[in-house]
């Protein structure tokens, strides 16, 4: 497939933190004015994050879908990735719109 770079498997010593430290890609967006930075995570603790989260099918947990994600992708401001969706308060919009990007992000769209 043309445009998308496969990750190698992530070797059996290396940690998930350690993968990302290496591997990672960055990129950083622009949400109703606010700047956001996104890393990358391995394929395999995201598709673990939907299983998970019911994401892939049977009871879903939204929130802590997002939640979790949002604290392990979103790098800046660091109080995202401190207090993941309760950053946004009531700010829906906020959250559905970076959500958006996130999800593109990790599946290599633009």
């Amino acid at each position: 497939m043309a445009g998308i770079t496969a990750w190698p498997d992530r070797p059996k010593g290396l940690t998930e933190r350690s993968y990302r430290k290496y591997m990672s890609k960055q990129k950083s967006v622009k949400v109703n004015g606010k700047e956001f930075t996104l890393q990358s995570v391995s394929p395999r603790w995201y598709l673990e994050l939907n299983d998970r989260n019911g994401m892939t099918g049977g009871k879903k947990n939204t929130a802590g879908y997002i939640d979790e994600l949002f604290k392990n992708v979103v790098v800046s401001p660091a109080e995202v990735q401190a207090t993941g969706l309760d950053f946004f308060g009531d700010d829906i919009d906020s959250v559905e719109k970076l959500l958006s990007e996130v999800e593109s992000f990790l599946r290599g769209r633009k």
